[in-house]
């Protein structure tokens, strides 16, 4: 299963950077948000599916912030090209910002959990969850230390 960013990203900040596995986690992680910025929709969203833009399309909120979350960080963590890789996260961010967001800051198009991506269907404007907050938010900081 690949990870979304958001967990190798914790552990990196949970890790002293002498730790052994520490080296691994960087370079997982470098190499994921590479991945996944090929895969990137123009509007800045990831697809559910991220072998198959046909499969599940439409804006998803939750996987979208990670993302963010995991580029951001590797970006400032100097884990990643910044030139190459900041259009990737402002796309992304104006993605969500635009789209999820409500004039009110509920966030929507988020994915429920479940046992697979289509238990959660249809993933509309007016679906949301906390985790996908607490994302959003994780996404948001980072990117906003990049300033």
């Amino acid at each position: 299963m690949l990870d979304d960013g958001g967990g190798h990203v914790k552990t990196l900040k949970a890790l002293a950077a002498s730790h052994p596995d520490a080296a691994e986690y960087r370079a997982a992680l470098a190499r994921l948000v590479k991945a996944v910025a090929a895969v990137q929709r123009p509007d800045g969203f990831w697809n559910v599916n991220l072998a198959d833009p046909a499969h599940l399309p439409g804006p998803e909120t939750s996987g979208t912030s990670f993302h963010l979350y995991g580029t951001a960080y590797a970006i400032r963590a100097g884990l990643v090209d910044r030139s190459a890789l900041l259009p990737v996260a402002a796309r992304a961010w104006n993605g969500l910002a635009g789209t999820a967001v409500h004039p009110d800051g509920f966030l929507g198009y988020v994915q429920k959990v479940g046992d697979r991506p289509e238990s959660s269907r249809p993933v509309t404007y007016d679906s949301t969850a906390d985790f996908a907050v607490g994302g959003f938010l994780l996404a948001g900081t980072e990117l906003a230390a990049l300033a």
